[in-house]
């Protein structure tokens, strides 16, 4: 059956719509390691790097997580709070976990080590700084650019810990939290990082006003296809 022109272009149009939808890619990538509560007392990046960090026999780096996964948020409250498995503690993230790989998920949540690291948008000015709460159980280290935002990485008891980023504004700065989960009791992570509505798309990704200019071209495109294509028959 013969296809025409306009109904190709249609066609098309639909499918660059669907799939710069779907490219917007997640804006958080995060990592877990089983770990000893000696490394989990201090919760900062250079204790991944510790020989003694990913099951007390080498450093933590991706190729060794336990656990891996990608999504757009972080807040990890489980039921009364109690650490429970990783299992249990993935389970109660608000934030949908993709692509998620859980080689431990009997194992108990504390002792463990996480990292968490993306970009992020700030829209603070250093007259006027972005300021970043973040709810954690045990400790936790917040980098925003380079600028070290929260650096509370002994355990700790369930608290709120706000802090300012002083970089002024940008669409696209990079993070890094390190968070540890130590000496078992209650286990919470919660932040108020930027959302994924108003993160930046990844590169190459157009917003979603250019996705509709461009389906809308298309199909204006494809009608006037059309009409040259019935006049000529």
């Amino acid at each position: 059956m013969k296809v025409s022109i306009g109904c190709r272009v249609a066609v098309y149009a639909a499918a660059v719509i669907a799939l710069s939808a779907s490219a917007r890619a997640d804006f958080i990538t995060g990592y877990g390691w089983v770990s000893t509560d000696a490394v989990v007392g201090s919760a900062t990046e250079a204790s991944l790097a510790l020989a003694t960090c990913s099951h007390g026999t080498a450093a933590c780096v991706p190729g060794n997580a336990d656990v891996s996964f990608t999504t757009t948020g972080i807040s990890f409250t489980p039921p009364g709070l109690v650490s429970g498995t990783i299992a249990d503690w993935l389970a109660s993230s608000a934030f949908a976990l993709n692509s998620l790989v859980d080689s431990a998920p009997a194992s108990p949540l504390s002792p463990t080590m996480w990292e968490f690291f993306g970009n992020t948008q700030v829209t603070g000015t250093p007259g006027s700084p972005q300021s970043f709460t973040i709810q954690h159980d045990d400790g936790v280290t917040f980098v925003v650019n380079g600028q070290t935002v929260v650096d509370a990485p002994g355990p700790t008891g369930p608290v709120i810990t706000t802090r300012t980023y002083t970089g002024g504004a940008s669409l696209d700065a990079p993070f890094l939290l390190i968070y540890a989960e130590c000496c078992r009791g209650d286990a919470v992570l919660a932040t108020s990082l930027v959302g994924p509505g108003t993160a930046p798309p990844p590169p190459g990704v157009p917003e979603p006003s250019s996705i509709v200019l461009l389906g809308s071209t298309l199909l204006g495109i494809g009608a006037l296809a059309r009409k040259r294509y019935s006049r000529a028959a």
